[in-house]
């Protein structure tokens, strides 16, 4: 048969009902995607937002699909969008055409932007494609390329906190952001991570495995077991961790699902095999959040007098000396000359310098000092070794 004549059969059988075009088989999906909010003291406060995805059909069945936000988003978090898309396409060879799919966050009224919705977006369109339907207590992180590979984003740690406050139950998150969660280990201790249950991934089909209410035996399984680890771990807090049991627990919970984060890292403690410092990245992070306010006065170049209380000087300078130990050591002259630089401050405003003279002298050994904490930054920035460390983090 000459193909023009098998186009014509083609048409023919659709018209009579035979052939039916290629439709969405949902038309309305939902996941929580995990948002990070700046704080004033330079850390993040984290939450999980409900994400919906809609699909309303266009009058001409054969117009091209439309995807988009239902708000006006960043550059960045449309190009993400469009490398979804693009995966999606080859995933399932074409997408059916002649609907208009809207993305909507639970909050329409703040400016969004950044990659980290991506993971997100892909499970809300790969569900209205299949059918399959996603997990309620599911939430995830992550930014994605058109290969389906998924790449890191900032404010994991946070992001988990938030999704625990929000009644997540699990949680996935990039690989490549596994070393902050074993920071918040270190910080914490192990009840921030055993509260949820965290898997990682590398690529879509790792993380479709978690996200749908249809998971793999093993996966299932593995969730079932840690529930009995976590109850263990909230009646008799982290020592629980020390018994021999639960230990094999975990071990048989890694065999089932070996990027079940959360049993690896209650493994590590239990093991005592945690890292004992936190990452270089996490050292960074957790010097400038705690020192916001006098990195801010160092740069501003008003009068430390004026733009400082001295009780908040006192809480960074302690909590700098709590956590420098566990800081990374290639930090710690950072870390210092932002303390040594709080001293001096919290120093004039407790005892001011009498007379102009003696005033001006002091104002000037805290500019030098806030000089010092500038020379810091632009080592570490020259630091191939660092920068290289960094990006692969």
């Amino acid at each position: 048969m000459h193909g023009t004549a098998i186009i014509l059969v083609f048409l023919f059988l659709c018209q009579i009902g035979v052939v039916t075009a290629f439709e969405l088989q949902l038309k309305q999906s939902k996941l929580k995607g995990l948002l990070v909010q700046p704080l004033p003291n330079g850390d993040f406060a984290g939450k999980a937002s409900q994400m919906n995805a809609t699909a309303s059909p266009l009058e001409n069945k054969t117009d091209p699909i439309k995807i988009r936000f239902n708000q006006r988003v960043g550059k960045n978090m449309d190009g993400a969008l469009n490398e979804v898309i693009k995966y999606l396409r080859v995933k399932h060879e074409t997408l059916p055409s002649g609907y208009d799919i809207e993305i909507a966050f639970e909050d329409r009224f703040t400016s969004k932007d950044g990659p980290s919705a991506a993971i997100c977006c892909a499970l809300l369109l790969d569900s209205l494609v299949t059918g399959k339907k996603l997990d309620s207590f599911f939430a995830v992180t992550g930014d994605m390329n058109a290969d389906g590979s998924i790449q890191p984003v900032g404010g994991v740690p946070a992001k988990v906190r938030g999704a625990f406050s929000k009644e997540c139950k699990i949680v996935a998150i990039p690989v490549k952001n596994a070393r902050s969660l074993s920071d918040l280990v270190l910080l914490n201790g192990i009840k921030t991570v055993s509260r949820i249950q965290v898997f990682t991934a590398t690529n879509f089909n790792e993380v479709s495995k978690i996200a749908f209410v249809e998971k793999d035996d093993s996966i299932t399984k593995a969730i079932e077991e840690f529930s009995k680890v976590q109850a263990a771990i909230f009646r008799h807090k982290a020592a629980i961790l020390k018994n021999t049991q639960v230990q094999k627990k975990l071990r048989e919970i890694l065999k089932l699902a070996p990027n079940h984060l959360s049993a690896n890292l209650a493994l590590e403690v239990a093991t005592g095999k945690s890292p004992r410092t936190l990452s270089l990245m996490g050292s960074l992070e957790k010097t400038e959040n705690f020192a916001s306010t006098l990195m801010q006065a160092a740069r501003s170049g008003t009068d430390p007098e004026d733009s400082l209380a001295t009780d908040d000087l006192g809480k960074v300078i302690n909590e700098l000396k709590r956590v420098r130990l566990k800081l990374d050591k290639r930090v710690w002259s950072y870390a210092d000359s932002i303390q040594d630089f709080g001293k001096l401050v919290r120093e004039f405003q407790i005892s001011p310098p009498k007379g102009n003279v003696s005033k001006k002298k002091k104002l000037t050994e805290i500019q030098i000092s806030a000089e010092k904490i500038e020379k810091e930054v632009k080592k570490i920035r020259s630091n191939k070794e660092m920068m290289e460390e960094l990006i692969q983090d």
